[in-house]
């Protein structure tokens, strides 16, 4: 079944069920989870619907009134736990960027609950919703990048969060790409997420790309990196060895559940 068909598939079944789960939606049309995974992350993209953990919800579902803060989702046990690593690893003075990414806001809410005891730490982000969290660390210094609201990701997005990004150096860059292999590099789906994601990765003395399993070994549509550009890989869940392979070949390391090294 070609995406776009799958897409319908998906879609109509949101309309009439409310709710959507990876596992059962991979099990109807008989392909891989990750597959289903990617489906979702390309519809929610469109503005079809909205990703939440273990599935997807209609936007009307997840709308709020205007002035409203979207409740946190939880993340995964898996994610929480290589998060938790992540943030363990990261250090507590200097300059953080957090780029755009339902795992950047994950990795927010777990810096919230284990704030550094004293100043020193700065992040800064292009993502509304890592904003709003961080704005609750008493600890850390937060500033958020301007520029247009993208309505499907909440990424500040254009011209103005470019010339942002082009002033900054940051000691760590952490992005989120759409997609991650050896020969397509790092990608996005869009020009406008791709040319702030590769701003992003210039800015950084070290860069880390914090993707979902789903995105080993995939492309979007837009490069912005290469693959030497970017230091390590962080990967949430539990991705076959044949995906992480071809990384590790390559020189870069790749972080897991459940240790990070």
């Amino acid at each position: 079944m070609q995406p776009v068909s799958r897409w319908a598939e998906i879609t109509r079944w949101l309309e009439t069920e409310g709710r959507l789960d990876v596992v059962d939606v991979a099990a109807r049309l008989g392909v891989a989870q990750e597959t289903i995974r990617r489906d979702l992350r390309s519809l929610e993209e469109q503005g079809q619907l909205h990703r939440v953990h273990g599935g997807a919800v209609p936007l009307a579902i997840h709308a709020l009134p205007q002035g409203s803060v979207a409740p946190a989702e939880p993340a995964g046990s898996d994610d929480l736990e290589l998060l938790e690593a992540l943030w363990a690893w990261l250090p507590r003075d200097g300059t953080v960027l957090l780029g755009a990414g339902r795992l950047t806001t994950d990795l927010a809410r777990v810096i919230v609950g284990d704030l550094p005891p004293s100043k020193g730490l700065t992040i800064v982000t292009n993502s509304l919703d890592a904003a709003i969290v961080l704005s609750r660390a008493a600890t850390v210094s937060v500033y958020n990048i301007g520029g247009t609201v993208n309505a499907a990701t909440r990424a500040q997005e254009g011209d103005w969060a470019l010339q942002d990004l082009n002033r900054l150096h940051t000691d760590v860059s952490i992005v989120c790409p759409a997609g991650i292999s050896v020969a397509g590099g790092l990608s996005q789906p869009t020009p406008a997420a791709a040319a702030v994601s590769e701003s992003e990765v210039r800015c950084g003395r070290k860069v880390i790309a914090l993707v979902d399993s789903s995105a080993l070994g995939s492309s979007a549509f837009v490069q912005f990196a290469a693959l030497d550009q970017i230091d390590q890989i962080a990967v949430t869940g539990f991705p076959d060895t044949s995906l992480v392979q071809p990384f590790v070949d390559r020189g870069v390391r790749v972080f897991q559940t459940p240790a990070m090294s």
